[in-house]
């Protein structure tokens, strides 16, 4: 029989911040964020309160990391989808509505971010916290974005950045309406596509006025 691998300090954190957040989004998407307590998502991962602070400053900053963790790993499922795509716009966009469809259906998971929202507007350090977090997601996509573009579509376009939050914030609200069933999933997914063609658009307009070099 194997011995069993004594786990470093830093392993056995790592083990340990993971253990927690699992817990915390387990318990989160199934009670509701404000619902939850520090003790019940010690409890559900088997540890103590006391290893929940040692790893995160409060229950903000835990459900901050389920979000962006969340977040992370539907930006990676997209780019293999690109990636898997012929190489062309029409069939890299063609990839979207099934994913968009998917992401946005999660009504958990939109809820709690919907929840956490209201509380982050409330309370500016939690909001400052969740800018940040918010910022990196928006680079993620930006480099998801350049990696992708169209060839007549250049990076340093002053127009992506706009571009990159006007498609967050329009599907953040699409994801929203469609959880309180003010739209359907298909009207989600048009209006979705729409908005990025239509960046696109202008992205490719942009660069037809520039100088060149």
């Amino acid at each position: 029989m194997a011995a069993r691998k004594v786990l470093t300090r830093a392993e056995s954190q790592a083990q340990t911040r993971e253990s927690l957040i699992d817990a915390a989004e387990q318990l989160f998407l199934a009670d509701g964020y404000h619902t939850t307590s520090i003790a019940a998502i010690a409890a559900e991962a088997g540890r103590t309160i006391g290893a929940v602070y040692s790893n995160f400053d409060s229950k903000e900053s835990l459900c901050i990391e389920v979000i962006r963790r969340r977040a992370t790993a539907e930006l990676t499922k997209l780019t293999s989808s690109f990636v898997a795509a012929p190489d062309d716009l029409e069939a890299r966009l063609a990839v979207v509505p099934a994913w968009w469809s998917r992401v946005s259906g999660d009504t958990a998971m939109i809820t709690l971010f919907a929840e956490f929202l209201i509380t982050a507007l409330r309370d500016a350090r939690h909001r400052a916290s969740s800018v940040e977090n918010f910022n990196s997601v928006l680079e993620s996509a930006r480099i998801l974005l350049i990696d992708y573009l169209p060839d007549e579509i250049s990076a340093d376009d002053p127009l992506l950045d706009a571009a990159v939050h006007a498609v967050i914030a329009t599907g953040t609200g699409l994801a929203v309406a469609r959880a309180a069933e003010v739209i359907t999933a298909e009207q989600s997914s048009e209006i979705l596509g729409t908005t990025i063609r239509l960046w696109l658009g202008r992205l490719a307009g942009s660069a037809s006025d520039l100088p060149a070099h």
